[in-house]
C-alpha cells in the first residue's frame, strides 16, 4: 500500500500544499522524521554549494520550515508556498530560502515569482542572503520559462535555481531522496527507522507517477492549443481564485490558483460573471465567446 497513491484518489487527490506540507516536513531539521539534516544537506549542495559554503561546514544544519508564509506586497497579500530558515555558525547571518511549488505546469503565472521576491524586499530591504527556487514538473514551457525569467535584477547576495520533482535526466527531488537513501543503505549517514524509510519510497513512488512527463501527458485533459496571449485574475464570492487564460489560437482554459488543476472553463466562468452581475448572457454562448466577452469587458474597466 502506498498512502500517498491512496490519498491522491478522487477529488481527495493530494495538491500543492500538501506536497508542500511533506517537502517542508522534510526539509526542516528539527522535526521527527529521524533524518536529522541529511536531506537538507544534499538539497542544499545541489542548489549550489558554493552559495552555502559556511552552512554545509557545520557539523548539524539548523533548518526551520513555515509553510505559506505571508507578505505584503502593494496592498495585497502574497503566500510563500515554503520559506526555509538556515542557522550557520554563531552570529552569522540566517540563510533564507523561498520555494515556489507548482505540481502543475498549467499553474505557472508570470509574475508571481518576480512579485514574490518585491514582497519579501518590500517587508525586508536589507535582506542579505536569499534564494529563491522554483520546483516545478519537468517542463519548460513557455508559461514556466517567463515566469522564471522574469525574476530577474536580483540583488548581488540574492540568487535563483530551478529545480524538478522528478526527471529521468536531469537534477530533481525525486533524485535527492534516493540519494538519502542510498547513503543510509552504506552506512554514511545515521540508519533511518523502518516506517520513515517505507514513507520515503512511497513518496518517490508517488512522485514519480504524479511529475512523469510521460504519465503527465497522458493524463492531461485539454491540450494546450498556442501561447498564452492574455491572463485574468478572477475570484468567486466563496474566496476561491482562478486564472482565465486566452490562448492566440482563441482557447479558453481556467486553472485554479490555489492547485493549479484545470476547471470546466464555461462553469467558473458563468458562476463568475452571474455574482458579479456582468452584462454577458453566458448560456447563449460557447466558452470561446464567453472568455473572449469577459477579456473585453475587463479592458474596457482597466
Amino acid at each position: 500500500m502506498n498512502i500517498f497513491q491512496v490519498l491522491s484518489q478522487g477529488k481527495a487527490r493530494l495538491h500543492e500544499p500538501s506536497m508542500s506540507a511533506m517537502l517542508g516536513y522534510l526539509l526542516d531539521s528539527s522535526e521527527d522524521h529521524g533524518l536529522g539534516d541529511a536531506f537538507v544537506r544534499v538539497f542544499l549542495a545541489q542548489l549550489g554549494a558554493e552559495h552555502f559554503a559556511e552552512i554545509l561546514s557545520c557539523p548539524f544544519i539548523n533548518s526551520s520550515a513555515e509553510l505559506e508564509v505571508a507578505y505584503e506586497l502593494d496592498s495585497a497579500i502574497k503566500y510563500i508556498d515554503i520559506e526555509l530558515t538556515l542557522l550557520g555558525k554563531a552570529n552569522s547571518v540566517p540563510y533564507r530560502i523561498i520555494i515556489e511549488n507548482k505540481i502543475k505546469v498549467g499553474a505557472a503565472n508570470p509574475k508571481q515569482l518576480r512579485d514574490y521576491y518585491q514582497a519579501i524586499l518590500q517587508d525586508d530591504p536589507t535582506i542579505q542572503k536569499l534564494m529563491v527556487v522554483f520546483l516545478t514538473p519537468e517542463s519548460k514551457t513557455s508559461a514556466l520559462v517567463a515566469e522564471y525569467d522574469n525574476l530577474a535584477d536580483l540583488n548581488p547576495e540574492h540568487h535563483k535555481a530551478w529545480l524538478f520533482w522528478h526527471s529521468d535526466t536531469q537534477a530533481s527531488l525525486v533524485a535527492l531522496l534516493r540519494q538519502v537513501l542510498l547513503a543510509e543503505a552504506c552506512g554514511e549517514i545515521n540508519p533511518i527507522n523502518e516506517y520513515m524509510r517505507h514513507t520515503l519510497k512511497a513518496f518517490i513512488r508517488h512522485a514519480i507517477g504524479a511529475f512523469s512527463p510521460v504519465a503527465g501527458q497522458a493524463s492531461r485533459v485539454g491540450e494546450d492549443i498556442g501561447e498564452i496571449q492574455a491572463e485574468l485574475l478572477i475570484e468567486l464570492k466563496d474566496g476561491s481564485q482562478y486564472r482565465v487564460v486566452q490562448r492566440d489560437s482563441t482557447q479558453i482554459q481556467v486553472f485554479n490558483v490555489q492547485t493549479g488543476d484545470k476547471e470546466v472553463a464555461r462553469r467558473i466562468m458563468g458562476q463568475y460573471i452571474d455574482e458579479q452581475n456582468l452584462p454577458i448572457k453566458h448560456p447563449d454562448f460557447n466558452t470561446r465567446t464567453i472568455g473572449k466577452m469577459l477579456f473585453k469587458l475587463q479592458s474596457s474597466v482597466s
